[in-house]
């Protein structure tokens, strides 16, 4: 199964201000993007991070995100529903399970996904 059309076009919108490595497998396109701010709250300025966005998308959205596992807030704290750490694609993420309220595939999309992770990752808890 190949990704999805409108990832594919979304990916080539997001490509012209991110760095973005793509890779498949049957179920999922994982999504790193490299460099990715995470804030002046947490102990690393910038993360790799990775994304699963199933081949079903738009249908369905991604869920969760990951970014390196050595990532804390600067006080040293994990983040609340961080905890776990993963290996996808042969190395080590800290899962963050943070969520959505909702996916409305009529308005939300890659973009609006990585806002939601932009705003979440600002919030201190």
């Amino acid at each position: 199964m190949a990704i999805p059309p409108r990832l594919e076009k979304e990916l080539t919108e997001l490509k012209q201000t991110l760095t973005i490595e793509v890779t498949e497998d049957k179920n999922y396109v994982f999504l790193v993007v490299k460099e990715f701010r995470l804030g002046d709250v947490f102990n690393l300025t910038n993360s790799d991070l990775l994304l699963k966005i199933p081949k079903s998308y738009p249908e369905a959205g991604p869920d969760m995100f990951f970014i390196h596992p050595d990532v804390t807030f600067t006080d040293g704290r994990i983040p609340q529903a961080a905890e776990s750490i993963e290996t996808v694609l042969g190395r080590e993420w800290r899962r963050f399970s943070w969520h959505q309220k909702s996916w409305n595939p009529s308005i939300d999309n890659m973009h609006s996904h990585l806002e939601f992770i932009k705003a979440r990752l600002r919030k201190n808890e």
